[in-house]
């Protein structure tokens, strides 16, 4: 059961943002997401790119730079080196464009998922000293890679870290600098960046120690930088929501012929909103690093000839079908496999299965987290070596719940809400056990109940056009910016039907004062066993518009309902 709970009041900031002209409903909307002031109100529902702080203010990245462009008149041979998701793949193409724009002799390097891991590993930096690389710069990977970056320096080769995971215990000692803006004392709006937003305040610092002032190909990488901050469900708010609002622009000017190869692919043909980015774009961006190897998307990103980008990105429309494929049956068998009496017993999910397929099991972790309320960690079994894959859910933070257990990985990295590692299949017991009983020792009961945050409750007579695009100043919705959940109560139900693929989606009419009025619940099969009609109910929905035939009306999205 999911429970219904509502924002904590705060009349005085309420008070303050309604006297800066703010209508009550969207000055509520603006502190349910902590923004109290009506100066942090007016940053947020008028992004500028003037807003972004000084590169330099992210501690080494001043001194980073420098040592790059030593690099550069030395005529050293740089290798960008990435991660294999979208957040890496953009923030290699943002390093590598910036690179090749100012001249450098440099290549890209992104580890095969299934035979390197994640972040440097020794036979990587073996490969890349046997080829002559003299600088490596990490992006999206690195912070946790101590050993890896001696053995660099013992090959002769030096080492700029670009990075944004949780800091270790013990940061590496990386001659060249180690830029991770976690390392900023205090509060600072940089400090919860992507890696790709990383990239694109080092690519700046290269720029500036260039010469270069107010850069249009700076800003030509923001639709990159944009798509790394979406793809990694960083918190949408201070400088994140200033690319984000920054490089959807842009995206939608469709001037990377990767990017509009690909969004022609995905059916994307008119404005592309943030949902947009999070089911169309990123998934095809992933499919490659999570099935063959990322540079497939980094080539695509990097291409400037149109036929050869329709060719690479419909090759990533196929992957991606492949994956979806692989997905829907580890999810198949990873949902039978949990019910009432496994959920009472199991604060935290876990789970492994032969033969899942590493570069899926992510994807699948998130849905079982969301659906049900818990962390949730699977590990899927190949050829003797477990790989896994954890997500969280608000209030457990899984980097700590598993860094308590590194012992028994060889190899781990990741953040608050997501993370990753390996693991020989004989230590998933002890691991299991451990998560276990760190679960029940450490994490509050309270935090394991789904949750639904109801930001406003709305009569029927209040949902109008000129209210849904009030609540379009709040976009794009995501992490730390959900989009608002409105409560409607005791609706009669006047008519419903399953539709879509194989009836996954619930279709349903309600009366609401005399108007019927349609809803669409995506993924609500289920409750479609449950609806009488003329039964009154309460809703949560989204509110959003349809277009059919020229007319545009309100469209009310399903999040949840309850008999009234």
């Amino acid at each position: 059961m999911t429970h219904w709970l509502t924002y904590p009041e705060n009349e005085a900031a309420l008070a303050a943002l309604m006297a800066a002209n703010l209508s009550p409903l969207l000055a509520r909307l603006l502190v349910n997401r902590g923004i109290t002031t009506a100066e942090r109100a007016e940053i947020f529902l008028r992004p500028k790119l003037s807003g972004l702080k000084d590169p330099f203010e992210i501690p080494q990245l001043e001194a980073a730079t420098k040592r790059a462009w030593l690099a550069k008149e030395r005529g050293e041979k740089v290798v960008v080196y990435g991660d294999y998701d979208v957040d890496g793949v953009t923030a290699t193409t943002i390093l590598m464009a910036t690179l090749r724009f100012l001249g450098f002799d440099a290549t890209y390097y992104i580890p095969n998922r299934y035979g390197e891991g994640y972040s440097l590993s020794i036979d990587s930096v073996n490969k890349l000293a046997a080829a002559g690389a003299k600088l490596i710069i990490t992006v999206d990977c690195g912070i946790s890679s101590a050993r890896e970056i001696e053995a660099a320096k013992a090959l002769g080769m030096e080492v700029i870290v670009t990075d944004h995971h949780n800091l270790p215990r013990q940061l590496p000692t990386a001659a060249a600098g180690v830029v991770n803006p976690k390392m900023i004392v205090g509060e600072h709006p940089s400090k919860y960046l992507s890696g790709a937003g990383v990239a694109f305040k080092f690519a700046w610092g290269l720029l500036r120690a260039a010469g270069f002032k107010d850069s249009v190909f700076l800003t030509s990488l923001l639709d990159l930088a944009a798509l790394g901050t979406f793809s990694d469900v960083v918190t949408l708010t201070d400088e994140n929501r200033l690319l984000a609002v920054g490089g959807l622009n842009l995206i939608n000017e469709r001037r990377r012929p990767g990017l509009k190869q690909l969004g022609e692919i995905a059916g994307l043909r008119q404005k592309v909103a943030a949902e947009q980015v999070y089911f169309g774009l990123a998934p095809r961006l992933n499919a490659a690093g999570r099935l063959e190897h990322a540079s497939k998307a980094v080539e695509l990103l990097l291409a400037s000839d149109e036929a050869a980008a329709k060719i690479m990105a419909e090759e990533l429309d196929r992957i991606n079908v492949r994956r979806q494929k692989l997905g829907a049956e580890i999810k198949e068998e990873v949902f039978a496999r949990i019910d009432p009496a496994f959920l009472a017993d199991n604060p935290l999910i876990l789970l492994s299965g032969d033969k899942w397929h590493p570069g899926v099991i992510g994807i699948v972790a998130s849905q079982v987290a969301e659906t049900f309320g818990r962390p949730t960690v699977l590990i899927g079994i190949n050829e003797g070596m477990g790989r896994g894959s954890a997500r969280s859910v608000e209030g457990v933070n899984i980097f700590l719940l598993l860094d308590a257990c590194r012992d028994l990985f060889l190899d781990f990295g990741g953040h608050e809400g997501a993370a990753g590692f390996a693991i020989i299949p004989e230590n998933i017991p002890r691991l299991r056990e451990r998560l276990m009983a760190a679960v029940k020792e450490q994490v509050d009961p309270a935090a394991l109940e789904l949750k639904l945050y109801i930001d406003a409750e709305l009569k029927p007579a209040e949902i109008s056009l000129g209210l849904i695009k009030e609540l379009d100043r709040l976009a794009p919705f995501g992490e730390g910016n959900e989009a608002p959940i409105f409560q409607i109560n005791g609706l009669p139900l006047t008519e419903f039907k399953l539709v879509g693929k194989n009836g996954r989606h619930l279709k349903a009419w309600f009366d609401l004062d005399g108007v019927r009025v349609e809803t669409i619940g995506f993924g609500f099969a289920s409750s479609g066993e449950k609806l009488v009609v003329g039964h009154k109910y309460d809703l949560a929905v989204n509110l959003g518009t349809n277009e059919f035939n020229g007319f545009e009306k309100a469209q009310l999205s399903l999040v949840d309902l309850r008999p009234a």
